[in-house]
């Protein structure tokens, strides 16, 4: 199913570079063939749009397109483009400029019961960035009412780049605004050292609670306290980041920082970041020193966890931040973060492991301008060609496997009685899903959702019918417990080592009352047994498993205690 040269589609060939990084220790690239690559393929999905910049989702079938010089435009899943703009705000904003205009749009976690809606923009009359609320037309979920603004921040610019503009609510609820550090060249106020001023930062705001200033502070932001510093700051030490991303599923951010002369970046800041971190410009550009005037010592930044290399004179690097990949429709590419270079065409790819970072250039497909990436509501991924008005959607990659994930937050689960148990899959309505019992069809189980009642081993099959490929999830085990007795959780008992290559050790047993135990495999086959009685640890030999996933269930009346074990391949 992989194309090459198909009419209207661009090509990411295998390719060239693989580098590793661990965040805040500096590294070589090093330049080497790779045995096996990603290979993705990206269709034209629409087309004569101007100048995009932006692609969002307000959590139904639509994509919102911002077009730099003022107006949003609506795409159906056809990618047709809405006839009349969603809003207009050509009259306000600038209309030159390679880094002003209309630069970021969001939606409020609530849009489909509130309405609201936050851009970002540069004001034509005097360059300044306006963060404005916005509601939609009551009537028209199509348009909205441009009389609804309510400007609740405004920061001055000192040039006319450098003015970062994305928006985005995070996990926790909270708008999140990216600010460059005011432009010119090197940062020649040391606007992003400086935490007295809103350039060079990433801020973070409540905009559900109001006070004098049209906003609320998080009481958890990182500087509250600090009377040197400004309340809304989250992060800072950033020259111009664009387009920046939170993971769907883990909510770590990924922060993509455009670079001076020679580097592009790429920043991390984990899920349970308490914020506050420096990302260094400009006393470095990416790793590499920059001016390292009245600079503090290297433990201060929190360094990029990829960085690349400009290439040739002129426009010869720009980063365009991208997303973690937490769609439905390919498998090898789920959890890998994917973004590109505006001036050079290379698309690249990054990693996590459990050593750190890994990061790969996939390719140069000569395709220039890529200015955004975006999600739609099932998480699957497009970009923007900014100069020829293009959005281009992932159609295709080396597997054709869909994704089988079962979002549950724990692979065993007890069934209490009279309960059920709803577990449902990762989903796009493209994809077809068939619930397994004990390896066994689940009679009406085809939807992404099942509702459990039975005890059992439960997996599901995902199939995407457009190519034939086929996948199946790792499982889910749900026991029940006697009606009689009110169980709880066994405690005490220590089960190692997991994995476990020959013999497995179970410790802190109740030497009072029958205690059994066993082993049972994804089908739901119990292929260990044991009742043990008045002794406080036994070992279970594992010699004759074949390798793969099993569950360990200790029963001691009203005691109940239940693992996950993996017995892997040696």
């Amino acid at each position: 199913m992989y194309c090459l040269h198909t009419v209207g589609m661009l090509n990411v060939n295998p390719v060239i570079m693989k580098a590793k990084f661990l965040p805040g220790i500096f590294f070589f690239l090093v330049y080497i063939p790779l045995s096996a690559q990603l290979q993705l393929d990206f269709r034209s999905f629409a087309t004569d749009l101007d100048n995009p910049v932006d692609i969002v989702n307000a959590g139904d079938d639509r994509l919102f397109v911002v077009q730099q010089r003022g107006l949003i435009r609506i795409l159906d899943l056809e990618g047709n483009v809405s006839g009349t703009p969603f809003l207009d705000l050509s009259g306000v904003v600038s209309q030159s400029g390679s880094e002003t205009g209309l630069l970021g749009l969001t939606f409020h976690p609530e849009y489909h019961e509130n309405g609201y809606f936050f851009v970002n923009y540069t004001r034509a009359s005097d360059g300044s960035t306006v963060v404005s609320r916005f509601s939609t037309d009551t009537n028209n979920p199509d348009l909205a009412n441009r009389e609804s603004e309510i400007q609740i921040l405004t920061v001055d610019q000192p040039y006319l780049n450098h003015n970062g503009g994305q928006l985005l609510f995070g996990p926790d609820g909270y708008l999140y605004i990216a600010l460059g550090d005011g432009g010119s060249g090197g940062d020649p106020n040391n606007y992003a050292q400086n935490r007295s001023t809103f350039l060079g930062k990433m801020l973070r705001i409540d905009v559900d609670v109001e006070d004098e200033t049209g906003y609320g502070i998080p009481p958890d932001n990182p500087f509250v306290d600090d009377e040197t510093a400004l309340d809304e700051i989250w992060a800072w030490g950033l020259r111009n980041p664009w387009r920046n991303s939170f993971d769907r599923m883990t909510g770590d951010f990924w922060i993509a920082d455009v670079g001076q002369n020679s580097r592009e970046e790429i920043n991390f800041q984990s899920a349970g970041s308490s914020g506050g971190e420096n990302y260094g410009w400009r006393c470095y550009e990416g790793n590499q020193p920059y001016n390292q005037s009245d600079c503090p010592e290297t433990e201060n930044y929190v360094f990029p966890v990829f960085e690349y290399n400009h290439e040739g004179s002129g426009c010869s690097g720009s980063v365009t931040g991208g997303y973690v990949y937490r769609g439905a429709l390919f498998n090898e590419l789920f959890g890998v973060y994917i973004f590109a270079d505006y001036c050079t065409g290379n698309i690249y790819t990054i990693s996590q492991n459990s050593t750190g970072f890994e990061g790969e250039q996939l390719s140069d497909f000569n395709e220039r301008g890529i200015s955004t990436f975006g999600e739609d509501r099932y998480g699957e991924l497009y970009f923007a060609k900014k100069k020829a008005g293009e959005i281009y959607k992932l159609t295709e990659t080396g597997d054709c496997k869909p994704v089988a994930k079962i979002l549950a937050n724990d692979s065993t689960y007890t069934l209490e009685p009279g309960n059920s148990i709803r577990v449902e899959a990762l989903y796009n309505p493209a994809l077809q899903y068939e619930w397994r019992k004990n390896d066994e069809p689940v009679a009406g189980g085809n939807q992404f959702e099942l509702e459990i009642t039975e005890e059992g081993v439960y997996t599901v099959q995902v199939t995407n019918p457009k190519n034939g490929c086929t996948n199946i999830s790792a499982p889910v085990e749900v026991t029940t417990v006697p009606t009689s007795v009110a169980v709880k959780a066994l405690e005490h008992v220590k089960v190692f080592p997991n994995p476990v290559k020959n013999m497995l050790f179970i410790e802190g047993l109740p030497v009072t009352g029958k205690t059994s135990v066993s082993l049972v495999d994804t089908k739901g086959s119990v292929v260990k047994t044991l009742d043990v009685s008045e002794r406080s640890s036994i070992r279970i030999s594992t010699n004759e498993l074949t390798s793969g996933i099993y569950f360990l269930k200790i029963l001691n009346e009203a005691e109940l205690f239940q693992e996950k074990i993996i017995v892997p391949e040696f």
